[in-house]
C-alpha cells in the first residue's frame, strides 16, 4: 500500500512535466522507502531501471548492458562504454518521454569519474528535446550530503533537485496496517519507526513476542544483523561503532559518560558520533530555545533509527545466548521485562506528530509557527510550540502504566518553571487515563486531557 508520499510525488512530476531534459537526485536511508517512491513516479511513464553494481568501471560496463540486454536493448560491443549505453537507452525513446532511474549510482561515481562526465554530458547534449528525465537513486545519505556535490564540481549546476526520503509518520503507518489496534501499532512504530520497507515483515495479527523473534532472534531474520550491517555498509571499525551505539542504546547519552564508559579520548568520540549522525543513525538532540538555558540539558546523543536501537539494546549485549537457547527462551531472558520501558521512548514523537498535524489543520488554538522539546536537568518538556505573537503551547506525555494524578502534573509545571516559560495552553497525554482528582485540580486552566489509545 502506497502512503504518505504525496508531496514527494508531486516534486517529482513538477520537474518531469518541465519542458527541457532533467536530473533529480533521491536518496534517504535504507528501510524508508526510496525504491516504493520512484515506482510509484514512473508507473504511468516509460521508464528505464539500471540498478549500479559495487565493482569496478569494465565491469559496471558488462553488468549494466547484460542486464539490459535481456530487456530488449542491443549493443555492439560486449563491454561498451557507459556514453554508449546512455545512447542506446535514448534512442529506444526518439518520441515518448521516459525517466531513466540510476539505483545506487554512487557505486559508478565511485569506481571511475567518467561516469559523472557522462552523465551529464548526456543531459547537457540533450537536455533541451526534451525526451528524458534522469532520476539518480542513493541508500548512502552520508554520500549525498557531504562529497557528491564537490565531487562533481560545476556539474552540479545541472542538478534540477534533490529530494531526500523522510520516514513516514505514525498515521501512515497505521493506514498500511489498516488497524483499528492503536495500541499494537504504537508497539510497531517503536520497533521499527518510518522505515515503511520493513513493515511487510511484521505481522499486525501476531503477537509483538512472535514478530520480535521472527525478525530479531531467528537466524533468518531480516534484522539478526541489522547492527552491525549498518556499520559495515559505510564504516570500518565496527567494534569502536558498536560500543558507542551500545552506550547511546544503554543510557550513556552524553561525550562525557561515553568517555568514562570506553576510556576512549573524547575526540575520538566526537569523531565517530559525527559519521554516525551523517548515516542517519544517529541525532544529537537540540532543546527548544526558553529562557531557562542554564537548566537546559546540553550535548545529548540518542539513536534515531528504532531498529538499530532495538538491536543494540536488546540483542548486542547478549548475542553469545543465541547460540546457546532457543529464540523464545533468549526472548524470556533478555527482552521480556525491559521491552516496555523501549517502546514508551517513541510515545513523545507520536504525541509531537498529533499535535502538528492538529497545527497543519489549523485545530489548535493557536497557529504554531516553531516547535520543539525541552530536555531540562531536572525533566522534559515533550513539546513546546509558539505562535508568532509568542503565545505558548506545551504538552507533556505520562507514560506509566497507572494514570497520571496531581503530582504528576505539579512535575511538569516544575519543568516549565525551570524552562522558564509559561504556558496560555497544555496538552496533556497519557497511556493510562487521567484521575478524577487531577482533572478536578486543573479544571480552571486552558488544558486539553488527550488518551494516548484514542490518537
Amino acid at each position: 500500500m502506497f502512503v504518505g508520499r504525496t508531496a514527494e510525488i508531486e516534486y517529482l512530476n513538477k520537474i518531469f512535466n518541465q519542458d527541457t531534459g532533467a536530473l533529480v537526485t533521491m536518496y534517504g536511508v535504507p528501510g524508508v522507502g526510496c525504491a516504493t517512491v520512484w515506482r510509484e513516479f514512473v508507473k504511468d511513464k516509460k521508464f528505464v531501471y539500471i540498478k549500479c553494481p559495487k565493482v569496478g568501471l569494465r565491469q559496471i560496463n558488462y553488468l549494466v548492458s547484460k542486464d539490459l540486454s535481456l530487456k530488449g536493448f542491443h549493443f555492439d560491443s560486449e563491454f561498451p562504454e557507459f556514453n554508449d549505453i546512455l545512447d542506446v537507452v535514448s534512442n529506444k525513446y526518439k518520441v515518448e518521454k521516459f525517466v531513466l532511474v540510476l539505483d545506487d549510482f554512487e557505486n559508478c561515481f565511485k569506481a571511475d569519474d567518467s561516469y559523472i562526465e557522462s552523465i551529464f554530458s548526456h543531459l547537457k547534449i540533450n537536455k533541451y528535446d526534451n525526451r528524458f528525465m534522469i532520476l539518480l537513486v542513493s541508500h548512502d545519505t552520508r554520500y549525498v550530503e557531504n562529497t557528491y556535490v564537490e565531487k562533481i564540481g560545476k556539474n552540479a549546476l545541472s542538478i534540477s533537485g534533490f529530494l531526500k526520503i523522510h520516514p513516514v509518520s505514525f498515521l501512515d503507518m497505521v493506514m498500511v496496517y489498516n488497524s483499528n489496534d492503536t495500541s499494537k501499532c504504537m508497539d510497531f512504530y517503536s520497533l521499527l519507526g518510518g522505515n515503511v520497507a520493513f513493515y511487510g515483515y511484521f505481522d499486525i495479527d501476531e503477537s509483538l513476542r512472535d514478530n520480535i523473534i521472527d525478525n530479531f532472534l531467528l537466524k533468518n531474520g531480516i534484522f539478526r544483523t541489522v547492527g552491525t550491517d549498518v556499520v559495515l555498509e559505510h564504516l570500518r571499525e565496527v567494534n569502536v561503532y558498536g560500543t558507542i551505539l551500545y552506550c547511546l542504546a544503554n543510557g550513556y547519552t552524553k561525550l562525557n559518560d561515553i568517555f568514562v564508559h570506553t576510556d576512549y579520548s573524547r575526540a575520538k568520540i566526537s569523531v565517530y558520533l559525527k559519521n554516525l549522525m551523517s548515516l542517519d543513525i544517529v541525532e544529537k538532540v537540540a532543546s527548544f530555545d526558553t529562557p531557562g538555558a542554564e537548566n537546559t540539558m546540553k550535548g545529548i546523543y540518542r539513536i534515531s533509527n528504532p531498529i538499530v536501537h532495538f538491536w543494540y539494546r536488546f540483542v548486542y549485549p547478549h548475542e553469545s545466548y543465541l547460540s546457546l537457547v532457543s529464540p523464545s527462551q533468549y526472548y524470556d531472558m533478555f527482552i521480556k521485562d525491559n521491552l516496555d520501558d523501549f517502546l514508551k521512548q517513541s510515545i513523545p514523537s507520536i504525541c509531537r506528530e498529533y499535535l502538528e498535524l492538529l497545527n497543519k489543520k489549523g485545530k489548535l488554538p493557536i497557529e504554531v509557527v516553531k516547535s520543539g522539546e525541552w530536555i531540562g536537568k531536572a525533566g522534559t518538556i515533550h513539546y513546546i510550540g509558539k505562535d508568532s505573537r509568542r503565545n505558548v503551547i506545551c504538552a507533556y506525555c505520562a507514560l506509566s502504566d497507572e494514570a497520571m494524578d496531581i503530582s504528576e502534573y505539579e512535575w511538569f509545571d516544575y519543568c516549565m518553571k525551570e524552562a522558564g516559560i509559561r504556558a496560555d495552553y497544555q496538552y496533556l497525554f497519557a497511556k493510562s487515563g487521567f484521575t478524577d482528582n487531577l482533572k478536578e485540580n486543573l479544571s480552571d486552566k486552558d488544558i486539553y486531557f488527550i488518551d494516548i489509545c484514542n490518537l
